[in-house]
C-alpha cells in the first residue's frame, strides 16, 4: 500500500478539522489565528512545471482568487539542487521566519535517507497534506513496448537499454523504478534530472524511452500522440471514462502500487498563532468550488490533514519510503 493513502482514521480527523475551521470555531485552549505578516515565499526543489512547482502555484492562485488569503501576497520560488537538500536547507535556515515555507514532497524525506544526512522534515513546521495524484508509466509512442510486461522482456533482453527520465535520486521517479526493476528482475538505465519538468523535456526531446508521470500530466501527451500510457500504479483500475480501458501493472502481473502527495510546511519554530491561520486558510481552501474543480479536472484526490495530523502522518511516511528504500538497496541511514 502506498505510504500516501491516508488512512480512514486520519483522514476523518484532517476533515473534522477542515469543518471546524471552516466554521470558526476555534477548539478549546486554541490561539487566535494570525496572518503572517510581509509577503508569502514558497519554496520548492524542483524546476518550475514540475509537479510540486505546479500544486503549490496552484494552491497560491485558488487562495488569493477566492479571497480566502487577500493579504499577504504569495510566490513561489523554484530553488533547485542537491535533490531537494538546496530548498530544504535554505528553508532550515530561517527558524522562526513566518514568511518562508517549503513545499512538501517526497525528495525532501528520501534524499537523507538516499545520501546519508540528518532529516530535515521533523525540524520544520508541518502544517498540511491536501493534494495527492496518481502514476503511471508512458513510453515515447515509437517504443515498441505496449504493455507492462513487453516492456520488461525488452529491458531483460538488454540490460540498461530502457532510458527513463526522473526527477532526483531519492524522488517517487526514483523509487518507482526500483519497484519496477525489482518486480520483473531487470535493470533500467535511469537519468536523474533537476526536477520533473526538465525530464518531460527531456523525454518530449526523444532523449530517453520512459517516464513516470501523475494522470493529468500523461493523458494529454497521450491525446496529442507523444506518448502511449502503460498501465497505472494503482491497486485497482480507474474508472475514469478515459482510463477504465488502461491496465494497472498489477493487472499485468507486476507488483508495483506507489502515488505522491504533496502539501506545505513552515520554518522551524513558527508562531502557533500562524499556524493556526494556515489551518483556517488550507482548511478552507480544500472546500471551495475552485479548488475541488481543479481536483477533478486533473485527475487528482484531495485528502486534506491540518497540522497536527501532518506532523503524524509525514512520520509514517517517511517511515514506510524508509522501509522501501532500504529494501531496494538505496538507504544510508
Amino acid at each position: 500500500m502506498i505510504a500516501t493513502h491516508l488512512s480512514r482514521r486520519l483522514l476523518l480527523a484532517g476533515v473534522a478539522a477542515a469543518a471546524g475551521l471552516a466554521s470558526g470555531i476555534l477548539p478549546a485552549g486554541a490561539v487566535e489565528p494570525r496572518a503572517p505578516t510581509g509577503p508569502i515565499e514558497v519554496t520548492v526543489g524542483t524546476s518550475a512545471g514540475g509537479t510540486p512547482d505546479v500544486m503549490m502555484r496552484r494552491m497560491a492562485q485558488v487562495l488569493q482568487q477566492t479571497g480566502i488569503v487577500k493579504e499577504p501576497p504569495i510566490v513561489v520560488v523554484n530553488r533547485t539542487g542537491g535533490s531537494w537538500m538546496v530548498a530544504s536547507n535554505y528553508v532550515l535556515g530561517k527558524a522562526g521566519d513566518e514568511n518562508t515555507y517549503l513545499a512538501i514532497a517526497q525528495p525532501m524525506l528520501t534524499t537523507p535517507i538516499t545520501q546519508g544526512l540528518p532529516n530535515t522534515f521533523e525540524k520544520l513546521t508541518p502544517l498540511a497534506l491536501f493534494v495527492q495524484a496518481d502514476l503511471v508509466v508512458a513510453v515515447r509512442p515509437e517504443f515498441e513496448a505496449k504493455s507492462f510486461k513487453e516492456l520488461v522482456e525488452i529491458a531483460k533482453k538488454k540490460p540498461r537499454s530502457v532510458r527513463q527520465a526522473g526527477a532526483q535520486v531519492g524522488s517517487t521517479d526514483y523509487m518507482v523504478t526500483g519497484l519496477i526493476q525489482k518486480a520483473g528482475g531487470v535493470e533500467i538505465n535511469y537519468i536523474p534530472f533537476d526536477g520533473g519538468g526538465s525530464a518531460q523535456t527531456a523525454f518530449l526531446g526523444g532523449n530517453v524511452d520512459m517516464i513516470v508521470l501523475t494522470i493529468d500530466e500523461a493523458l494529454p501527451l497521450q491525446k496529442a500522440g507523444k506518448a502511449r500510457i502503460l498501465g497505472v500504479l494503482n491497486e485497482k483500475r480507474r474508472t475514469d471514462a478515459e482510463l477504465k480501458d488502461i491496465p494497472t501493472a498489477r493487472e499485468q502481473g507486476f507488483d508495483v502500487v506507489w502515488g505522491q502527495a504533496w502539501g506545505l510546511m513552515g520554518a522551524a519554530n513558527l508562531d502557533p498563532a500562524v499556524v493556526a491561520w494556515w489551518d483556517d486558510k488550507l482548511g478552507k481552501m480544500v472546500q471551495t468550488p475552485e479548488w475541488k474543480k481543479m481536483i477533478a479536472d486533473n485527475y487528482l484526490r484531495s485528502e486534506y490533514t491540518d497540522s497536527a495530523q501532518t506532523k503524524v502522518l509525514l512520520k509514517k511516511i517517511y517511515e514506510d519510503h524508509l522501509a522501501l528504500l532500504r529494501t531496494l538497496g538505496l538507504s544510508k541511514q
